[in-house]
């Protein structure tokens, strides 16, 4: 099983698959990959090989094999690929049989802000903001949206042109590496995101990556560790800029606080971007033979005066004030061609 479990992952990584799922019927299992957002069924193979290659896999990730009726989680990193890859698993009882799915996170890649979106005001704009030396930057966006890609484009820049000492609080780790200190939450240890934050900020750190605000404790330690110097850049499950501070203020976060600490708020959402080989959204034969992207990001921007305005008058439902707006950057990207002309005018029509 060793050699399957290789070439799967191997297939998975050359169609830059994010997600690998193994969907149990009655008398086989589907592989099916979510590429570029999209889910497509690769393949089906019998249920014993199917019942074989999970037990594979649980086995490597430090599983309990002989469990099937609970739902299960485990990791490993798979070093013999190019790229390496860090691999989570997760199973779920089925009225079938068990089911696994596979996250897909390559190591050693590392972004740069142009590569993130092709507006250049965009481009310009992020540069500016990491030139900030404290304050906090919050990242909101649906899952998958490319917000993890983001924050570490964003470290990548700082550890480049500034040489920060950047230290990190994930759950998990996504991305390895050693340019900056990462830590990993631990409940079972006693390590909360609110533990490595106190703990992180007698370490002598110019920036603070968290990667997630959960809880009043997080968020207002996180307002602490920006007013007392540092940079801190963060992610929150929000639909919109604005919506990310109504949750900030349900955390018992004062508008003056955030009013001295907030730099910028985004929202972010990738879009598919438009083939000119395939006629059609980039697919996944010529795009993803070629190593082309065919995705990109588009952001909602709210800061400045803007954002000011925003907190001073407490009007976040108002969307009218977003510096960069998504339906600006989706016209835009029409008429260059980036996207196809269904996705833009279903978005903004």
């Amino acid at each position: 099983m060793e050699y399957e479990s290789r070439m799967l992952i191997e297939k998975a990584l050359a169609l830059h698959a994010t997600d690998i799922h193994l969907d149990p019927k009655e008398k086989n299992a589907a592989v099916v990959f979510r590429i570029h957002g999209r889910l497509q069924q690769m393949f089906t193979v019998n249920k014993q090989y199917s019942e074989r290659l999970i037990a594979h896999f649980k086995f490597r990730a430090g599983m309990d094999i002989g469990e099937q009726r609970r739902p299960q989680n485990g990791a490993f990193i798979l070093k013999n690929t190019s790229p390496p890859v860090d691999l989570r698993f997760s199973t779920m009882p089925s009225n079938v049989r068990e089911s696994l799915s596979i996250r897909v996170l390559p190591q050693n890649e590392f972004h740069m802000i142009p590569s993130l979106t092709f507006d250049p005001k965009v481009i310009s704009y992020f540069y500016s903001l990491i030139s900030h030396t404290n304050g906090m930057i919050i990242l909101t966006g649906p899952t998958g949206s490319g917000k993890t890609t983001s924050l570490y484009t964003l470290m990548n820049e700082l550890k480049i042109h500034y040489d920060s000492r950047i230290v990190s609080m994930e759950d998990p780790i996504e991305i390895q590496n050693d340019a900056f200190i990462q830590t990993e939450v631990n409940e079972k240890a006693g390590l909360s995101y609110m533990e490595l934050l106190k703990s992180s900020l007698r370490h002598d750190p110019d920036v603070l990556m968290i990667g997630e605000i959960r809880d009043h404790n997080t968020a207002k330690l996180a307002i602490r560790a920006a007013l007392s110097g540092h940079l801190v850049l963060t992610t929150m499950h929000a639909s919109s800029p604005p919506g990310a501070i109504n949750r900030m203020l349900d955390f018992g976060c004062s508008v003056t606080d955030l009013q001295e600490t907030l730099l910028c708020l985004t929202s972010q959402e990738l879009f598919p971007r438009y083939c000119y080989f395939c006629n059609n959204d980039s697919c996944s034969l010529y795009c993803n033979k070629n190593k082309y992207t065919s995705r990109l990001a588009l952001f909602d921007i709210l800061a400045g005066s803007q954002l000011q305005q925003v907190l001073s008058s407490n009007n976040t439902k108002s969307s009218t004030t977003l510096t960069f707006s998504k339906k600006h950057q989706m016209i835009k990207g029409w008429v260059l061609g980036l996207f196809s002309n269904f996705k833009v005018k279903e978005s903004i029509f």
